[in-house]
């Protein structure tokens, strides 16, 4: 899932290239749209700010957007190390392939010394009804010692852990989006009160002199 994220995030930060680059070539005296100022920031947090001419904001934005991908990819790597380290681990020692096994099934490993006592407990509890695992040799575990069931947990918690952590750099990357739109906006706005003054001045043919003077917002 945590994949599917980071190739979207990087698409959209490589599409927005070209706009970034038609944003650089406004002038500095040019009034600014707010709404393209947050679709910028929105695509990639600091351009935005940048394209309305507001650049110690805008590499801020930028600066936090970098770290929290940082901190994305490196929980994501941890979870995935993780996974693996107590995968191996159930596998060492309760003799058990937890490849593409539900987390179901992994709690039970967890909870239970083997699968016969699994079985066991669910027997004794509902009978004639009760909701048996094969005992086959894809379903089977046994754990060599108690204090290995435990490593096993300690492990997996670990692994949970790194995922968690990683879904809150994907709430950050989501609330950093959020704050530079509305903080390019209002720099956009603020370029939008005066855009342009012109004077003038004419002669009547009664004579005398006229002026005047012409504002855009």
């Amino acid at each position: 899932m945590f994949q599917n994220i980071i190739k979207t995030g990087l698409a959209l930060t490589l599409a927005i290239g070209l706009l970034i680059c038609l944003s650089a070539s406004c002038s500095a005296q040019q009034a600014k749209s707010p709404g393209k100022a947050a679709l910028l920031s929105i695509l990639l947090p600091g351009t935005g700010e940048l394209y309305a001419g507001g650049s110690r904001s805008g590499r801020f934005f930028l600066f936090t957007e970098g770290a929290f991908w940082t901190g994305l990819f490196t929980f994501q790597f941890l979870e995935s190390a993780r996974i693996d380290t107590y995968r191996s681990f159930a596998a060492s020692h309760a003799v058990v392939d937890l490849k593409g096994k539900s987390e179901s099934f992994v709690d039970e490993v967890f909870r239970f010394q083997s699968i016969y006592a699994r079985n066991a407990r669910e027997t004794f509890l509902a009978g004639d009804l009760a909701d048996l695992r094969p005992e086959t040799p894809d379903q089977r575990w046994e754990w060599d010692s108690e204090s290995s069931r435990l490593k096993f947990q300690d492990l997996r918690s670990k692994a949970i852990s790194a995922e968690q952590k990683a879904f809150l750099f994907v709430g950050a990357l989501v609330f950093n989006r959020f704050v530079s739109a509305l903080n390019a906006a209002s720099i956009a706005r603020g370029t939008r009160r005066v855009s342009n003054l012109r004077l003038g001045a004419f002669a009547p043919p009664g004579g005398g002199l006229n002026t005047w003077i012409q504002t855009s917002f």
